[in-house]
């Protein structure tokens, strides 16, 4: 059995989180969809993880888990940019906290990284983000410009969060 990883903070979670995650479903037999939460974010871990677990229901092949972590130990909040150090430190502490997983699949360098620190096989989707061109961040800071980069269940939150109305009439 082939066990897949996707690491992300999915805040929020966007259609490009989906198409990563739908791609990584075509080439394993069980994904881990981590979302890391620490407890200075905007939108609680639990709140994302909730997305995941209900947009992905009905496949079991999806284990949705939150990791609640430390900013202090896991984060390096002068860069968004991957470094090998920092993937090396997420690394030692998944070993610890997931099973043996054999493929990594990210858009990001850090997952080149990090399977080279957690001894598996890294699959780069969509680095440049193209196919879905958005950001978590393009997303908060605008919800309605970006709305239609959300599912529903993502949609239905800002929608009673009651952001400037971000649902488009």
């Amino acid at each position: 059995m082939k066990t897949g990883l996707i690491i992300g903070k999915f805040m929020p979670l966007h259609k490009g989180h989906i198409a990563l995650i739908e791609f990584a479903l075509e080439h394993c037999d069980e994904l881990i969809v981590l979302v890391s939460a620490s407890d200075d974010e905007p939108i609680t871990g639990t709140q994302r993880l909730e997305w995941l677990q209900e947009l992905y229901k009905d496949n079991g092949k999806v284990k949705p888990i939150m990791l609640n972590y430390d900013d202090l130990i896991l984060s390096d909040a002068e860069t968004t940019v991957s470094s090998e150090g920092l993937s090396k430190l997420w690394a030692n502490y998944l070993k610890e906290q997931l099973p043996p997983i054999d493929v990594i699949f990210a858009s990001e360098a850090y997952g080149a990284y990090m399977s080279r620190f957690l001894d598996c096989e890294a699959v780069i989707y969509d680095e440049p983000c193209k196919i879905v061109p958005v950001s978590a961040t393009q997303i908060r800071n605008d919800p309605f410009t970006y709305f239609p980069f959300l599912p529903d269940v993502v949609q239905a939150y800002y929608n009673q969060k009651g952001d400037e109305n971000p649902s488009p009439q």
